[in-house]
């Protein structure tokens, strides 16, 4: 309780006067940190917002463009939640028609050997359904993919990286995240036994890896050449099994030979038209919801949850599931929701891999602010990695904060970024510097994880 005699007054006018020089203490180390990192030649954005009030306590060229890395992924989210609403299920539609199996796709990412939404499972289960209408053939299969037309990739994306697993395509139907998986081991002889695990396809394998007793030097490739894997280079024989992931080059013709195979397994026949009248109201549909994307996406950085959420994006508010449809369905979202977006804005991708994207930090804080205080808010974010989880494990090790921030990281080439939340402080952190320049984005963090702790004591005039 203030007491109200003259020494009650002095107590609490000094512990006002303590907070306020407290305050600007924090004010001096955020500007101290950012001129560190701008000592570097690493131009540094900065805003930090009161999260209930959204009051400005502090900025740092705010309003200029700069390259976000993975930190695009969070206005991406933000549109997604805006755009389609949290209960939002990614559906893909299967039916009978003239005697063929028709497949509408929804541009689901979540189907992954293994998960939840395993996609021999599901396939399994049409062939069970189609069983009980009494359909035991089919004249074949047809999939529905036109509302997902064009590239499978942004076309500002490293051409020389695209069959990497972060690079992997994207389409109307894909499973496994558009990548193979598959284990290699020693198991005699002079060769690596290879293992595919995913997707739920035979793949034949061309060439091998070879065992070697050398662990110096031992280098050894899987790669999709369409249709099949070729393989290459040397594995230690001592070493113990190991999982390679890849991109695949066509996700359509998988996704149809692993239908087709779980079909024939479970007693449907293809290439047989069905019986007249047998199933010929027949349909079902399968469908995973958004937020098991979201996680995938803020938490592991998902590149290809990402591009599949802004094309699904684009398919239900543009009726065009292509990359300018998505694009042009983040912009519209994001303008809907703050009324005003800055005129050096550039969107690319969904993902942060391009480098065509620039925005400010003020957008990034804004979107998150309106976001955090809308009905979806809190699932937002839970879906933002904490300290220990996804792209924040090995971050802010014994920190102050440590229980106090989830935020989403972002790296490329001259681009490091950390925006998100502590305590009751929105920020965002942009930097952009050298692509060309090495082993800089390890001090970085460093000075981005000293300026969160930094904001927590941040005060408003």
């Amino acid at each position: 309780m203030v007491q109200r005699g003259a020494g009650g007054w002095l107590a609490v006018g000094l512990a006002v006067a303590g907070l306020a020089v407290g305050a600007r203490a924090q004010a001096r180390q955020v500007a101290t940190l950012v001129a560190q990192a701008e000592a570097m030649g690493v131009r540094t954005g900065v805003e930090v917002l009161d999260r209930e009030s959204g009051e400005v306590l502090f900025e740092r060229r705010a309003d200029e463009a700069f390259i976000p890395a993975s930190n695009q992924k969070i206005l991406t989210a933000v549109a997604a939640l805006e755009g389609l609403g949290a209960d939002y299920r990614f559906s893909t539609g299967f039916a009978l028609a003239d005697g063929r199996l028709r497949v509408a796709a929804g541009g689901d990412p979540n189907w992954k050997t293994g998960g939840e939404h395993d996609p021999a499972a599901i396939f399994a289960e049409v062939a069970r359904q189609l069983r009980r209408s009494g359909v035991d053939a089919i004249g074949g299969i047809d999939l529905a993919t036109q509302v997902f037309p064009g590239p499978q990739r942004p076309p500002g994306w490293p051409a020389d990286q695209l069959l990497n697993y972060y690079c992997a395509p994207t389409g109307g139907l894909v499973l496994d995240e558009g990548c193979f998986r598959a284990r290699l081991s020693s198991a005699g002889g002079d060769r690596a036994r290879i293992e595919l695990l995913a997707p739920p396809v035979s793949l034949p394998v061309e060439g091998a890896v070879r065992l070697t007793s050398k662990s110096k030097g031992a280098t050894y490739g899987l790669r999709d050449a369409g249709g099949h894997l070729v393989a290459s280079g040397r594995f230690y024989r001592k070493a113990g099994a190991r999982d390679m992931v890849g991109a695949v080059r066509d996700p359509e013709d998988l996704f149809r030979r692993a239908l087709r195979r779980a079909l024939v397994a479970g007693g449907v026949g293809i290439g047989t038209a069905a019986p007249a009248g047998a199933g010929a109201a027949w349909s079902w549909s399968c469908s995973t919801p958004l937020t098991d994307a979201l996680l995938p996406m803020l938490v592991d950085s998902s590149n290809f949850h990402a591009e599949q959420v802004l094309r699904v994006l684009g398919a239900e508010t543009q009726g065009i599931g292509s990359f300018p449809g998505g694009l042009v369905a983040v912009r519209a979202t994001l303008q809907q929701l703050l009324g005003t977006t800055p005129a050096n804005w550039r969107v690319a991708d969904g993902s942060g891999l391009s480098r065509g994207n620039r925005l400010t930090p003020r957008l990034l804080v804004s979107a998150l602010q309106a976001a955090l205080h809308r009905d979806y808010g809190e699932l937002l974010l839970r879906a933002l990695p904490a300290p220990g989880e996804g792209s924040l494990r090995h971050r802010f090790r014994g920190s102050v904060v440590a229980g106090q921030v989830r935020a989403k990281t972002g790296w490329i080439r001259g681009a490091s970024a950390l925006s998100g939340v502590v305590g009751a402080r929105v920020f965002a952190i942009t930097m952009n510097y050298d692509p060309d320049r090495d082993g800089l984005n390890k001090k970085l963090k460093r000075i981005q994880e000293r300026l969160v702790e930094a904001f927590v004591g941040l005060r408003g005039a």
